[in-house]
Formats: C-alpha cells, sequence, structure tokens
C-alpha cells in the first residue's frame, strides 16, 4: 500500500538521523517510528512543513516537503494520516476520494475541535489517540451531546470513530546494569516546570542531599523563573541528544515529576524511564496510571509530605523495581497499526 503521513504542525524537518543526533519531541519520535516500521512492507510518505528537500533514507521511505503534489508518482495514497491538524482532513478527502482517512491526535481535544467536527464526519475519517485516556477524552469531546448537535449542524452528525494506538518505544530500550545515585533527580521536560521546580524546593528542605537535573526547559524558560530555577542543588543541563538524556535517566534515584499543569496524553517519559528501570514520580492523571500501572509511581503533587515520603523510602533502598509494558513496545504498536491499515485495506 501507499501511506502519507502528513504533518503540518512541526517546525523542524525530522527523520530518524536528525532524532538520533537532535533532540525530538514524542510525536514526531512516534511519526518516525511508526513510517520506518511500516516502510518495510508498503511505500510510505512523510510530509512535513519544514522540509524543502526530499529525502529517501531506503528503499520504500521519503520525507517530502509538505506541498509536493506526487509523494508517490503519479499513483494516489491508499492512506492519508494526518497529523494532529484537522484542518487538512476535507482537503484530502476532496484530493483523495477513495483513500482511507485518518486524523492522528496527540493533545487534548480543546472546545474549538467540535468546529472541525463536521468536516471530520463529512470526511468519513477515523480518529487515533494514543492512549485509552486520550481516547476517552476525545470520544466524549467529538461524540458527547455537544459535538453531535454541532456536527448535524454543520451537516456531520454521525459518530467519528476513536480508535487507540499508543506511541511505540524502542523494541531494544532496557536496562544495562548503571549504577544508580541516589541522590540524583532528574526532570526532562517542559511541562508543569514551575510546579516540579517549587515541590524540589519543598523536598529540599528536608533532603539537602538531593540533587535535580534538568533539560527541556529553554534557557528563556529558565530565565522567566527566575531564584525558582537558581536555588541550590538544581543542574540545568540545556538541550541534550536522546542518547544523554537516557544515561542521565538510568543513573538516577527516579524521574521527578509531580506536577499537575499538563497530564500526558500518553507520557513516552514515563514510558522509557520505566523500560531501562527508572521509575518515574508523578501526578495521577492523564495517561500517567495507564502507562505508570497503579503503584508507587504515583503521588499526589499537591501533597508535598506525600512527594517527601515517597522520596525518603526509595532514597533509603525501598525503590521500586520498574519494567514497561509490553503493550508498548514498538513490536506491539505496529500489529495495532497492521490490523487497522491492512485489514481495512
Amino acid at each position: 500500500m501507499r501511506i502519507l503521513f502528513h504533518d503540518a504542525s512541526a517546525s523542524i524537518a525530522y527523520d530518524a538521523e536528525f532524532m538520533r543526533r537532535g533532540v525530538l519531541g514524542g510525536a514526531e519520535s512516534t511519526v518516525v517510528r511508526v513510517a520506518q516500521a511500516l516502510s518495510t512492507d508498503h511505500d510510505v510518505a512523510v510530509a512535513q512543513r519544514a522540509r524543502e528537500e526530499a529525502v529517501s533514507p531506503h528503499r520504500g521511505l521519503r520525507y517530502v516537503p509538505l506541498d509536493d503534489a506526487a509523494p508517490f508518482g503519479g499513483s494516489p495514497p491508499d492512506w492519508v494520516i494526518v497529523v494532529r491538524k484537522h484542518g487538512y482532513v476535507p482537503r484530502f478527502r476532496a484530493r483523495y476520494p477513495a483513500a482511507g482517512l485518518l486524523l492522528w491526535i496527540h493533545n487534548w481535544q480543546r472546545m474549538e475541535t467540535l468546529l472541525t467536527r463536521g468536516g471530520l464526519a463529512r470526511s468519513r475519517c477515523g480518529v487515533i489517540a494514543v492512549s485509552d485516556a486520550h481516547r476517552e477524552a476525545a470520544d466524549r469531546r467529538l461524540n458527547g451531546a455537544a459535538g453531535r448537535a454541532i456536527g448535524a449542524l454543520a451537516g456531520g452528525g454521525g459518530r467519528i470513530p476513536v480508535r487507540r494506538i499508543y506511541n511505540p518505544v524502542d523494541d531494544g530500550l532496557a536496562p544495562v546494569g548503571t549504577p544508580v545515585d541516589r541522590n540524583k533527580l532528574v526532570y526532562f521536560s517542559n511541562k508543569g516546570v514551575h510546579e516540579v521546580f517549587a515541590a524540589f524546593a519543598e523536598v529540599r528542605r528536608s533532603m539537602p542531599f538531593l540533587q535535580l537535573h534538568v533539560a527541556g526547559p529553554s534557557r528563556q524558560t529558565m530565565d522567566r523563573l527566575g531564584a525558582l530555577a537558581r536555588q541550590p542543588g538544581l543542574h540545568y543541563l540545556g538541550r541534550l541528544q536522546q542518547q544523554e538524556i537516557l544515561r542521565h535517566v538510568r543513573e538516577a534515584l527516579c524521574v521527578f515529576y509531580p506536577q499537575r499543569v499538563h497530564a500526558e496524553t500518553f507520557g513516552l517519559v514515563f514510558a522509557e524511564s520505566n523500560a531501562v528501570g527508572t521509575p518515574v514520580l508523578a501526578h495521577d492523571f492523564g495517561a500517567a496510571r495507564e502507562v505508570l500501572g497503579a503503584g508507587e509511581q504515583l503521588v499526589d503533587g499537591g501533597d508535598p509530605r506525600a512527594i517527601l515520603e515517597r522520596l525518603r523510602a526509595w532514597h533509603a533502598g525501598a525503590r521500586p523495581l520498574v519494567t514497561l509494558q509490553a503493550a508498548f513496545r514498538t513490536a506491539s504498536v505496529l500489529v495495532q497499526w497492521r490490523q487497522l491499515l491492512e485489514g481495512a485495506a
């Protein structure tokens, strides 16, 4: 089959080589892994807004500019998978009336999503969410009473199918026996950064030996945080390549993530940390419970005492042994993609 991924969101031209040597977000990393895996049996093109020239890392896979009118030569795609941008869906239905059409969402759907709901229904477009929590929220938004009413007014009142396919984690990611520094915490994100830094300041009142190593927030963000970002024990590492991030994660007592501001739709940082054997201390919302389980890795991010007690226990030797669920591995995720694309075809 010919499968076109259309990414008008990313501000960089990314591919597997960029992922190895650069810093790539979870959604873009997921597109790369899925496109690469599908290209072993199908002809796959990834169209990107920021790309100026086409590249083909191997037979069956091409990364092309967004305005490439013929990514498969003179043949139309069998599937078009639109990454995040609802507004492109009706255009592709008009351009390729016989193609299968999917909208692959990676963020929580806001109220304004309802304004595009009619176009999704009229275009016979399915939606792919990245966790069950994400799927349930998207289904409520799109197919709840308000969504159906607005869809009916816009001429697209039919139910929009919403399916879950997890973001894939590299099959080879595993513990390698790295010695753990019990005083080292890591935070490699930019979500809820203010709350994470404030929680760390509270923890250090009782455990002043703890050190928090940070990558993800921009220098501008760190400057805006002022004294909170300059507090004792906090080490800003700047932007790191994936292998460097994983090295720090392997060495750490835990990934310190007790923020309550931005729920994860999947949480690749959760999954990859558990894959290398490092626990995560995270607030129980979004997909956290789904990825991390219902055990010790979940904490009330608004309860400083609970955060402190958990860290004390882990530091004293009760750090949990964690593994990654098989369902999140690339091999398992690709089974779902193949069932959807090949089964429907």
